[in-house]
């Protein structure tokens, strides 16, 4: 049974999320047994247009706090709301959150620690999809006995939204895919390089990148002559002395320090 401050706490949560027009639920199932998942339930979860998630643990008591019940911080942005009175015990809250994770506080859900983006896999994503499409649709479910026709109708409109951001998401993935392939195949044709993949780019670009943050990705000295670490040139000379340029003259490489 919901203790009032737990309904209170959701309350303002339905508000935040119509605020910033969200698309949001309380008591959403993550995933399926078949799966390996469907035994965790998040207190609160929302979506954007954008398809960024968060996912809110509700926490009224100390003891709340205390239980072994797992806290499913999935999301793009987690956070650990609680009430004032739990608040104000001030309890280590690193020993209960990780570091990712923010606090908001009583029905004003003041924001006491800002959340950190965490990386999330495109599975997860889409399981925390379907997962909130079907608890908004049980949630409809629950209601179609109800009086309140107006609930129902607003109930009936997430499903819409829901529905129809997840099949833009779908599209999404489709163009993405696409153009993956597709500049992988043309970069194969144009540069003659049958071995290229976007994977093997991307790795390489995240080496360069923290080859440049230590000032290590400019001109190269190897066998007594400065090569471009790029392309493996040689610098050009003027009057036997080698011109160490901001730029490779041959691949175009940006080599300043």
């Amino acid at each position: 049974m919901k203790t009032k401050e737990t309904k209170n706490l959701e309350k303002a949560l339905d508000a935040l999320s119509k605020a910033k027009r969200e698309y949001g639920c309380e008591e959403v199932t993550i995933g399926f047994k078949s799966s390996g998942h469907g035994d965790e339930i998040v207190d609160y979860m929302t979506m954007d247009a954008k398809g960024i998630f968060k996912c809110y643990e509700l926490k009224v008591t100390l003891q709340d706090l205390k239980t072994d019940n797992k806290k499913s911080f999935y999301g793009d942005y987690n956070y650990l709301v609680v009430s004032k009175n739990l608040y104000a015990k001030n309890p280590t809250w690193a020993n209960y959150i990780p570091p990712y994770c923010g606090i908001l506080v009583g029905e004003e859900l003041t924001v006491k620690k800002q959340a950190k983006k965490k990386e999330i896999l495109d599975e997860t994503r889409k399981m925390l999809e379907d997962s909130l499409l079907r608890s908004v649709f049980w949630k409809y479910e629950n209601y179609k006995d109800a009086k309140d026709l107006s609930n129902m109708r607003e109930l009936k409109k997430q499903i819409q939204v829901c529905q129809d951001a997840l099949l833009e998401k779908e599209r999404e993935n489709e163009r993405l895919t696409f153009t993956y392939h597709d500049y992988e195949f043309y970069y194969r044709k144009n540069h003659r390089d049958p071995s290229f993949t976007l994977e093997q780019a991307a790795k390489n670009e995240r080496m360069q990148s923290a080859c440049r943050e230590k000032e290590g990705y400019t001109w190269m000295k190897t066998d007594g002559k400065y090569v471009c670490p790029s392309c493996k040139k040689e610098a050009i000379c003027c009057e036997g002395i080698q011109q160490l340029t901001e730029f490779c003259p041959f691949c175009g490489t940006d080599l300043r320090k």
